[in-house]
This record gives C-alpha cells, structure tokens and sequence, in this order.
C-alpha cells in the first residue's frame, strides 16, 4: 500500500488513465439536462463545474488504482472520502441536472468494484447504484425511463468487465502455481538424482580405500583423492542444480560411471563417445547418472554395457534384473524429462540371462 494518503500519477498508468477516460462521455447526459434545464444561470454554471471537477477526480483516482493494481491496496479511508467528494460533487448537479444527476453514480460504484474484492464490492456498488435510481424513478413518475435503463447498462458492463477480470486473474494465479509446483518437482528431481549419485559413489570408493589401506596403501591414498575430488565436484552440483544453473554434462558423466564402476569391480565397456553437443546430451547425462547409480546399488553386477550414439543411449548389466514393476523417482524423472522433449527411456531386461537395460531413443 502506498505511504502516502493520495495516489500518484505516473507514466506507467497512461493506460489506466485512457480507459478511465473513455466513459467519461456518458457524462453529457447531466450537462445536456443542465442546459435544457428551466434552473437559473447561477445553477447551471454549478452543475457543469461540478460535472468537470467530478471527472476530473474520477479519472484521477480511477488511473492511478488500475495502474498500481488496487486490488486489496487502496486505503478503505481513502476510498471513503474520494467516493464522498465524489458524491458531494454529484449532489451540486440535482439543482440544474434534476434526476439525470444518478449518471454519476455507476462511476462511483466502479470505483469500488475495481477496488475491492468482487464479493465485497459488487454487492455495495449495486447499492450505490440502485437505491438512488430507484428514488429519482419514482420521482419522474416513471415517465424517464432513461434515468434508470441509461447508467443501468453500464452498471451491468461494469460488473461484467470485473467478474471477468477477477476469473482471469484466477486462472493466472492457479498457472502461477502449477508453473511453481512443476518447478519445485524439477529441482527435486535433480537434487535427487545429483544426491543419489554421488553418495552411492562415495560410499563405493570409501569401502575400496577401506579394504586396500593395509593392502596397497597408495592405491588407497589415491581413492581417497577421488573420493575428496568427487565430493567437491558433488557440492558444486548440488549448488548449481539448486540454482538452475547447469545440467550433467555427458562426457564428464562418462567417465564418472567408468571410474565409479570400476572401483565398484564392475566391468566396463563404452561403445561410442560424446561431446556433449548432441541434442538432447542433457538427458542421456541424466539416464547415464541414475542408470550407474542403479547398478551401483542394486544390480549386483559384474559387467557393464555403455553404447551412445547421436540418436540413442544403452546402458545394460548383467545383474539381478529388474526386481519390480514399480517406478522410483528417478525413472519417474527420466521419463518427464523425455516427454518434455519428445524422446522415450524404456527400462527392462538385459539380453542374456538376467540384467537390465535401460535405453532412452531420440526421434
């Protein structure tokens, strides 16, 4: 809410300022029954000052609260006493305008429409409206039917334009929301798969270094500059997979998966290469990630399968097998990740008994 009491004008609200503007010529209503009027001069010089320092404050305060989203902004205070001069301006009319002085009242009621909830303000606009335009009917004897058809229309525009508004700003809310839900899924996923990777890694080559210390303490001594190297590369990723700021990078990932499963004792052999330009290198590096993280852990394997070419990744072993029909996240996460960009990661049995292959296919 702005600090001080009156709203500012500035450039930004240029458009709130001509659509305010645009309505005002339904305020010849009042000035042409001014003139016409049987009043004295003194009255109807009034009544057109009026009507001019009326629009005047109307487009004023309508230009500066459309422009600086009203909506739950505006003071009730401050609406309280614009509305009242609004009216008092209004009132000064009855003498040379009579009954056509209810024109004014569906720009009151918009004021508070547009700047109030629609089931506050709607509610108290219509008042505004309806229980003057009702007297001044009855005053006509029912023979001005304009008097209350006339802003009775745009009382009806009014509530219109604002139902509409506020579903849209609905419907913008509830895609805000989904566009952070799905935001919030993607860097689970990649914490996920960076976390889970990275441990299982360091878990692998912390149980080598422990068995080879009394063995061959300098091959010992050189598992755990890795384990030291990888866990600083794994803090990195983690930072920046938070941040959003980068992705695996597929030939890095290639030789983590060689040096991780050859320290696990698995067999490796890499069919291809890459240099991480290929389309969709991003999501190879990630099935490549969550496939060796799965070996690692599960697969109980001896041997290890790596073929990559421009169109499509194969990871295979000669393990366990696929043990179970249900998905985890990071295969849930592989499979969104393909969707997104028209590629397909199917998972199961390896050729040969037992094992499992993992492949993702580019069209």
């Amino acid at each position: 809410m702005a600090t001080s009491f009156w709203p500012q004008v500035s450039g930004t609200r240029i458009t709130g300022l001509l659509y305010a503007t645009i309505w005002l010529v339904f305020l010849a209503a009042p000035v042409i029954a001014a003139v016409y009027s049987p009043a004295a001069v003194g009255w109807k010089l009034l009544a057109w000052a009026a009507t001019a320092g009326f629009a005047m404050l109307y487009t004023w305060q309508m230009a500066c609260w459309i422009g600086d989203d009203a909506i739950g902004r505006v003071h009730p205070r401050r609406l309280t006493v614009i509305c009242l001069v609004l009216a008092g301006q209004a009132a000064l009319t009855l003498p040379a305008s009579g009954t056509w002085a209810v024109c004014f009242l569906p720009y009151i009621a918009a004021l508070i429409i547009f700047t109030t909830a629609p089931q506050t303000g709607i509610p108290i606009g219509l008042v505004i409206w309806a229980v003057p335009t009702a007297a001044a009917y009855l005053v006509t004897g029912y023979n001005e039917v304009w008097v209350a058809l006339g802003p009775g229309f745009g009382m009806l525009f009014i509530i219109i334009t604002r139902l509409t508004e506020h579903f849209d700003e609905r419907a913008r809310g509830a895609e805000e929301q989904l566009r952070a839900a799905e935001e919030r899924d993607r860097i689970a996923r990649d914490v996920h798969d960076v976390l889970g990777h990275s441990l299982t890694v360091l878990s692998i080559k912390a149980q080598l270094a422990r068995r080879l210390v009394a063995a061959d303490p300098q091959r010992a001594d050189a598992e755990l500059g890795e384990i030291e190297q990888l866990a600083r590369e794994s803090l990195e990723q983690v930072r920046s997979t938070v941040t959003r700021l980068r992705a695996p990078q597929l030939p890095a990932e290639l030789e983590v998966a060689r040096s991780s499963l050859t320290a696990a004792g698995v067999d490796v052999e890499i069919r291809g290469h890459s240099t991480g330009d290929e389309p969709g290198a991003d999501l190879m590096a990630w099935t490549l990630r969550e496939a060796v993280t799965n070996v690692l852990r599960h697969a109980q394997a001896s041997r290890c399968c790596i073929q990559i070419s421009p169109e499509r990744l194969v990871i295979s072993d000669d393990g366990l097998g696929v043990q179970s029909s249900a998905e985890g996240n990071g295969l849930r996460g592989l499979r969104e990740r393909a969707a997104a960009i028209g590629a397909r990661v199917s998972v199961g049995p390896a050729e040969g008994p037992g094992g499992t292959r993992v492949e993702v296919r580019f069209p």
